[in-house]
């Protein structure tokens, strides 16, 4: 049976810092699971809420929790210290994680330093992240758009979880997880709360 969660960052803060809001999730059809920002970028820059949203899911019923990572590198191996930097987060935090997702896509960052996503570079960057999470013994997936899954990356070959995102349309990839709105609001005892990325967990 599919299932329906949200996936946050610091960006929600300014509706999740309301308790409200956590018991509208608690009470929607979104409260299968989370996916959590743990942090981004080869410098290991942390999300200020990560435990916080954390502790906030676990406290409404939430076990099914996972997180990811926004890649910023420019290069294969600065991939692979990200990667690292991400695992080293997520043991010194010790909290049960269902699965770690590289969140790759186009950003500011790269254009403005010259990153073309090519497939050879693109297929490199995503290995050699995802290879030091398979290392650690990790259960991992990759987060994308639909037309880097269907035009760049041989996303097959990654041999992990796809969560794919695509708004308006359908999702032709049909992997582990669709991401289908990042404006989804709940209303709940005569307030609405969002705006949430809303995502669907094929059963």
């Amino acid at each position: 049976m599919d299932k329906f969660g949200f996936d946050i960052s610091y960006a929600n803060e300014g509706t999740l810092n309301n308790p409200r809001a956590w018991e509208a999730i608690k009470n929607s059809k979104f409260n299968d699971f989370v996916i959590i920002r743990r942090g981004y970028g080869v410098s290991g820059t942390e999300d200020d809420c990560y435990k916080r949203w954390y502790e906030n899911a676990k406290n409404i019923g939430i076990d099914n929790i996972s997180s990811y990572w926004f890649s910023y590198a420019l290069n294969p191996q600065d991939a692979a210290r990200e990667a690292e930097e991400y695992v080293r987060l997520t043991e010194k935090d010790g909290l049960a994680l269902n699965c770690l997702i590289l969140d790759f896509e186009d950003n500011d960052y790269w254009a403005n330093n010259g990153y073309r996503i090519t497939p050879s570079m693109a297929q490199a960057h995503c290995e050699a992240f995802l290879n030091v999470l398979k290392n650690a013994g990790l259960n991992c997936a990759i987060y994308s758009s639909q037309y880097i899954f269907q035009d760049i990356l041989d996303w097959r070959k990654l041999g992990v979880g796809v969560w794919n995102a695509a708004y308006s349309v359908s999702d032709e990839i049909r992997g582990w997880m669709f991401q289908y709105t990042s404006t989804e609001y709940i209303s709940y005892m005569g307030e609405e709360f969002g705006p949430f990325d809303a995502n669907i967990m094929y059963g």
